[in-house]
């Protein structure tokens, strides 16, 4: 399935019922809910937070396989380059008065996706990610 959505904090909410709708349909494990809804808010906040002047859509596919596995596209038209699977320095041990603000949220995506795909050209970003999701009833 395919939907644009506003480049707003307050698509976040249509969003989430955009991804839980499709999760729900094909009975995607609480497991695996998650993990996808967390790495669809954070990627989708960044493209928010980084790109404040920028005002089209940013473009969400999502699509379920016969493995249950999840595949998520998030496509930034017009947008800075900025590769979600490039490791960054992130000390999830240091105190929180001593930690430096950012990168958290992508430590966590590149953490508890299966697979992590990032592509720029043309000032288009796109990333893709996947999560296998466990036979259960929902």
């Amino acid at each position: 399935m395919h939907r644009d959505f506003p480049r707003h904090l307050n698509s976040l909410t249509p969003l989430y019922e955009f991804a839980e709708a499709i999760l729900e349909t094909n009975n995607i494990s609480a497991g695996a809910r998650f993990p996808v809804h967390l790495a669809m808010e954070e990627l989708f906040v960044n493209m928010v937070k980084y790109n404040p002047d920028v005002t089209t859509d940013i473009e969400v596919e999502m699509s379920v396989g016969q493995t249950n596995e999840v595949t998520v596209t998030l496509t930034d038209n017009g947008g800075v380059e900025f590769d979600v699977t490039a490791k960054r320095p992130v000390d999830i041990e240091a105190p929180l008065e001593e930690r430096t603000p950012g990168g958290l949220g992508v430590h966590l995506i590149q953490n508890l996706v299966d697979s992590l795909q990032y592509r720029y050209k043309d000032g288009r970003g796109k990333v893709i990610f996947t999560k296998r999701s466990e036979n259960e009833d929902v």
